[in-house]
């Protein structure tokens, strides 16, 4: 675990059986593209819900984004006229994302200790568990989590909630813990009531001597997480050692 946040994490609790809650499966898909359909599906949760898949979100993203980004062409209504280019031969490659660095160790980390994996994605349950199958960690899933059944996305509490009731069904007992890569996903999940676990995509500022700037970080995501690590291995062996 990073030393720079080891001595701010909480002291550990008794045993108990508990639950894993993946929320990310494969690396990040293309960095300019990405923010667009993610913030698109957020924003249409609140505002016109159900929000379309996010796949075609990011296929109608795509070709606008990367257009803009290479031509820097203004949006007019004559440019709007045109037909935008077919990326289909990139697009259909979304299915062929690689699994994020560690998680077959990390699965595989997770169940031998008792654990039981959900994966909870803004992305549809089959390519889900398409990218689970490719990883090799399919048969580590006890069940997939997907927006578009739930109608809404993350980080709206009833995601976070649907996956409370998908541990449930797996067992009352066990506790719950959402790992994730971006604070406001552990945020949203810890206020639903989670405990959780950081893979750090993007590194918290490290504050000043007294470490104020750091602090003043969590204490916008609502408090450090339970666990924090650099990868997804890091966090697993925080987790178990926790519990």
């Amino acid at each position: 675990m990073s030393s720079w946040a080891s001595d701010l994490l909480p002291p550990a609790k008794a045993p108990g059986r508990w639950f894993m809650i993946g929320s990310t499966l494969p690396s990040e898909t293309t960095p300019c593209v990405r923010p667009y359909a993610q913030t698109d599906i957020e924003y249409l949760s609140i505002s016109r819900p159900p929000p379309p898949p996010i796949s075609q979100i990011l296929t109608l993203t795509l070709p606008r984004a990367l257009t803009f980004a290479l031509t820097s062409t203004l949006p007019t209504t004559t440019f709007l006229e045109t037909p935008l280019p077919d990326l289909t031969p990139i697009t259909s490659k979304l299915t062929e994302l690689t699994a994020a660095p560690g998680l077959a160790e990390c699965f595989t980390t997770i169940s031998r200790s008792g654990g039981k994996i959900i994966i909870v994605t803004n992305g549809s349950k089959g390519t889900t568990e398409g990218y689970a199958e490719k990883a090799g960690v399919r048969g580590m899933v006890h069940a997939v989590v997907s927006c578009d059944e739930v109608g809404l996305a993350k980080p709206h509490p009833e995601v976070y909630n649907a996956a409370l009731r998908a541990c449930s069904v797996a067992d009352a007992v066990g506790e719950r813990w959402f790992v994730a890569a971006h604070a406001w996903d552990v945020c949203a999940a810890r206020k639903a009531g989670f405990k959780t676990g950081l893979v750090l995509s993007e590194r918290p500022p490290q504050g000043t001597g007294d470490r104020s700037q750091l602090d003043t970080y969590w204490d916008m995501y609502g408090g450090i997480p339970d666990v924090v690590g650099r990868d997804l291995e890091e966090v697993a062996d925080g987790i178990i050692k926790r519990i």
